[in-house]
């Protein structure tokens, strides 16, 4: 019974050293195919940050800031994109001059009028289409 064991637990180990070669060799000679779908991960999770900023500037076009009723959904929508592009180290450095314009429009809210509210809107939708074509090139390799 001990020789069985003995016999299985060589098995075992000679089968682990083997699996480990494996991988190991795997990773080596596909290095370039597991960084692109690490690669296509995160551009992924990036992606979906700025699909969820396009969401959140369409249900800005539904408001209208001269209601006060309105203006105060408007500043809560806004504040939750300032929030979205500070936790995101890519948009925080892409969209850092529209990022101190909408802080100042936040804190001063006599200045958040429809037309800031619209040009805004315009702007950041303009900064998200070159960061999508940008993207693209990237993953295209261009």
């Amino acid at each position: 019974m001990d020789e069985v064991i003995k016999y299985v637990a060589l098995v075992s180990n000679f089968s682990t050293i083997l699996a480990s070669a494996i991988a190991i060799f795997l990773f080596v000679s596909k290095r370039k195919a597991i960084s692109s779908v690490f690669g296509l991960l995160i551009n992924y999770t990036y992606q979906l940050s700025l699909s969820e900023i396009k969401e959140k500037l369409e249900k800005l076009n539904d408001y209208n800031a001269k209601d006060s009723e309105q203006n105060e959904i408007i500043v809560n929508i806004l504040n939750e994109i300032v929030g979205q592009i500070r936790g995101n180290d890519k948009l925080k450095v892409h969209f850092s001059e529209i990022l101190e314009t909408l802080e100042g429009l936040l804190s001063d809210r006599r200045k958040l009028t429809e037309p800031r509210k619209r040009a805004i809107v315009s702007e950041l939708r303009e900064r998200l289409r070159h960061l999508n074509i940008k993207n693209i090139d990237d993953l295209v390799g261009e």
